[in-house]
């Protein structure tokens, strides 16, 4: 795979550590391992999410969504627009289904600790 030359920064302990910790392999490799694995999980969650707003899109079109067309392509940019909806026509478990659909929870690491 192509590599492209970049600059980045980082802090003085998270670099040190890679390059205890990387081995034969290279910390600069290590890194590069991680971010991928991070997009892999964050491709996981978008898909996730944007199943979940398609399944509820359909379930509640009668009820949040009749004035959008039924067959309407849904993609990530108007998972708003579906959250909207819910949380306006949808009651408490509109609220609710709302929430399962934050679009904010794609870059959350899934073992954060913080």
């Amino acid at each position: 795979m192509a590599k492209t030359l970049i600059s980045i920064r980082l802090e003085t302990d998270i670099l040190g550590w890679y390059k205890a910790h990387a081995g034969d392999v290279g910390y600069q490799s290590r890194i590069s391992s991680v971010l991928r694995n991070f997009q892999k999980q964050t491709m996981l969650r978008e898909q996730r999410i944007l199943g979940r707003a398609q399944q509820i899109f359909l379930n509640y079109h009668a009820r949040c969504f009749w004035h959008l067309r039924r067959d309407l392509e849904i993609t990530l940019a108007n998972v708003p627009m579906i959250q909207e909806g819910l949380r306006k026509y949808g009651g408490l478990e509109g609220a609710r289904l709302a929430g399962d659909l934050d679009l904010g929870k794609i870059w959350e690491f899934s073992d954060a600790t913080d």
